[in-house]
């Protein structure tokens, strides 16, 4: 049964806050901020949530580590991003700061698979200075180093010089 605050919101009772976070990780993984702000929202009470986030670290299905990592992975892989656009993704999702160094540091960037076929693309041949300077804010964007994305360039560029 569940009660009203002061505003008049209807309060989730503890063991709605459980069945709401177990839905919730029915379909994805949550890290614990993004679990504990969902249940917040939802209306339920300071105390209940971390009673409901104790219960799922409990039986494993709330483990920022494995969930940093894995998110890590995809961000990679799925998204092309760099690692230091992982790292800010990550941070947002409230992944405590040494977790983040070990996923990112388990994900080896290799910018020859990576990076390089998407500048070659990205420049489609195209070497004037502005879109030199276009790739290069898109690809800082995506989270790759300065000194990576123009070492790139320079290797499509000679690969041109080549032909």
């Amino acid at each position: 049964m569940s009660y009203s605050d002061i505003s008049g919101k209807r309060t989730l009772t503890y063991d709605e806050t459980r069945e709401k976070a177990l839905r919730l990780l029915e379909f994805r993984s949550h890290s614990e901020k993004e679990l504990s702000d969902k249940l917040k929202r939802a209306g339920a009470a300071d105390e209940d949530i971390e009673r409901a986030l104790g219960f799922c670290r409990e039986y494993g299905l709330v483990d920022d580590k494995r969930y940093a990592a894995g998110k890590a992975r995809d961000l990679k892989n799925l998204k092309k991003y760099g690692k230091n656009r992982i790292w800010q993704e990550l941070r947002a999702k409230g992944i405590p700061s040494e977790y983040i160094e070990a996923a990112v540091e388990d994900i080896r960037e290799d910018y020859d698979e990576i990076l390089y076929p998407l500048v070659r693309k990205k420049l489609g041949g195209d070497f004037e200075r502005k879109n030199i300077d276009k790739c290069i804010r898109y690809f800082i964007y995506r989270g790759y180093d300065l000194r990576e994305i123009k070492e790139c360039i320079e290797r499509v560029k000679g690969e041109t010089d080549e032909m």
